[in-house]
Formats: C-alpha cells, sequence, structure tokens
C-alpha cells in the first residue's frame, strides 16, 4: 500500500487524462524555496505525486539543491510501510456503521455514478454502499491513476528517494503512517461526503490535470491554490477536509522543519524537503507559516 498521496484531488493534483511535456511551452520553474537560519539550510520542493517521464529531466536547479543537501525528508517514505500494519489501519477507518449506507445520503445522480465506479473496478455496489466516503476517495483516485499516462513512479518525490537511496543518504519522515489516514479518515462525516460528490462528478473530466501540471511546472503557487481551492468556494461543506489535509499538516511540517533548523550542528547541514506542492501554497502553507516563525525564506 501507498502513503495517503493519491487521496482527494486537494492532495494528490492528478486527474484523468494523458498530457505530454512537450505539449508545454512555458518554462519549466521549479517549485522551490530556500530557508536558512544560522549554519542550516532546507530547501523545499513541491511535488506532484504522480506524473509521466515526459516531465524529466527536472528542472536545474531543483536537481541541484538536491545535490548540495546531506539528507532527504519526505511526508512519508512508502517502502518503509508495514503492509500488515497499514492494512488494519485501513481496515479499522474504512467500513460505514452498521445500519448505515450510502444510498441513504447520495442523490439518485451520483448513485447511477458509483454503480459506474462499481462496474469499471469490478466492486460489488452492495459493497461500495458500505464503504466509508474518504475510501472510496481513494480507490476513485486509484482507478484514475490506472487510467491515465501517470504513474506514482515518476511522481518527484518518488525520483528524490530512488536518488537518496542510491547514494546512501539519510531519509527522514515528516509523518506517520495514521498521521495521513488520519487527516482523511477522521475528517466528519459530512464533509467526506461533499468531497465523494466531488471525485463523482470529477471522474471523467479531462481538462483539471492539463490546467494543475501547468501551473505547478511554471512554478504559479498562489494560482494552484486558487485553482484547487475554488472546490471549496463552490461546496462550502467540503472545507472540514482542507483544514485537516492542508492547514492541520502544514503546522506539522512547518514545525518539524523549524527543527531541522535549528538543530544544533557541529558542521552546516542542509536538508532536502519534498511534500505535494499544495503544501507550499495559499495563505496557510509551510512557507508562511516558517516566515511566520521568523525564518529566511526565499523562492531559489
Amino acid at each position: 500500500m501507498r502513503s495517503m498521496h493519491s487521496i482527494f484531488k486537494l492532495m494528490v493534483l492528478l486527474n484523468l487524462c494523458f498530457f505530454s511535456f512537450s505539449a508545454f511551452s512555458a518554462e519549466y520553474k521549479a517549485f522551490l524555496w530556500k530557508a536558512q537560519y544560522q549554519r542550516n539550510t532546507v530547501f523545499i520542493a513541491g511535488s506532484i505525486h504522480a506524473l509521466s517521464k515526459d516531465f524529466y529531466p527536472l528542472p536545474p536547479n531543483l536537481l541541484n539543491a538536491f545535490k548540495q543537501s546531506q539528507r532527504l525528508a519526505v511526508e512519508l517514505d512508502p517502502n518503509e510501510i508495514d503492509p500488515y500494519e497499514a492494512q488494519q489501519l485501513v481496515q479499522s477507518k474504512m467500513w460505514l456503521k452498521e445500519g448505515r449506507s450510502l444510498d441513504q445520503f447520495l442523490s439518485t445522480k451520483h448513485l447511477a455514478q458509483l454503480k459506474e465506479i462499481s462496474a469499471l473496478t469490478n466492486t460489488p455496489y452492495t459493497r461500495l454502499l458500505k464503504t466509508r466516503p474518504w475510501m472510496l476517495i481513494e480507490n476513485l483516485t486509484q482507478y484514475q491513476i490506472k487510467e491515465s499516462g501517470y504513474d506514482v513512479a515518476f511522481g518527484v518525490d518518488n525520483y528524490f528517494l530512488t536518488q537518496a537511496k542510491a547514494q546512501n543518504m539519510p531519509i527522514l519522515e515528516l509523518e506517520s503512517l495514521n498521521d495521513q489516514i488520519s487527516a482523511i479518515a477522521d475528517v466528519p462525516f459530512d464533509a467526506q461526503l461533499a468531497a465523494l460528490t466531488i471525485s463523482l462528478d470529477d471522474l471523467h473530466d479531462e481538462s483539471y490535470l492539463p490546467t494543475m501540471t501547468s501551473l505547478w511546472r511554471e512554478g504559479k503557487d498562489d494560482e494552484l491554490y486558487q485553482f484547487v481551492y475554488s472546490d471549496v468556494e463552490k461546496t462550502p461543506s467540503v472545507a472540514p477536509m482542507m483544514t485537516s489535509l492542508l492547514d492541520d499538516r502544514n503546522q506539522h511540517m512547518a514545525d518539524i522543519i523549524g527543527i531541522y533548523l535549528n538543530q544544533p550542528n557541529t558542521l552546516p547541514t542542509t536538508t532536502f524537503v519534498v511534500v505535494g506542492a499544495l503544501h507550499l501554497s495559499g495563505p496557510n502553507s509551510v512557507i508562511q507559516l516558517l516566515t511566520k516563525k521568523g525564518f529566511y525564506i526565499q523562492r531559489n
């Protein structure tokens, strides 16, 4: 099981469609910041967690920042996840309470879309009706990944994890498996339900990903946030999902990065941090939180 990177488009920045790197005409600009305090440096890079090989090679300044670093920090290293632990944790949070079923909450339109998913994924419809919305969102996204030309193997974080392991570079994790699953699974039911309806409606949307990847590729962090936040403006009941998946986790990530910067080291230490690009976008981003903590941050 991979970490919960693929849950809901607020996080994963991916959807259905094939999109070639050659279709871009704008300059490839790294989603990258540099933070410094005393003798320590942290490079903070924004990742798209699933891409295609057409997005490689990555921008030179991103690669150079990695080369200057002594260690890598990621949200979670999927290769270090215990499959049994993951299965137990997911199973404990994926089913509706006895007596509840999604056909009690979803519209006729969305139930029809759920039946379509049942047929496309060869999953019994009755099973889907008993599944909590967060898990259905995960399943929908996995289906979209499978049907698209994108793969988590080409995700930016996976690329740097592979490079770090090849060089025997120390790898740090900003979160635990429980942190990531709880961030989505423990969101109030109404917000999960609202997010599910958005995911169902967007199942066959072929315009979302090109816009997303264009904004990321051009380094337009503010525009990226506004584009994604439009879902919250259209469906306010999904706001708790945004808070849990982004704002709360951003605070935790900023606190950990602050520790990296404050560490008393005999020698200067440079850490290369890779997190989802949305964590570096918007008014409550990791970048804004670190700035409020008094660290010097500059776009690299």
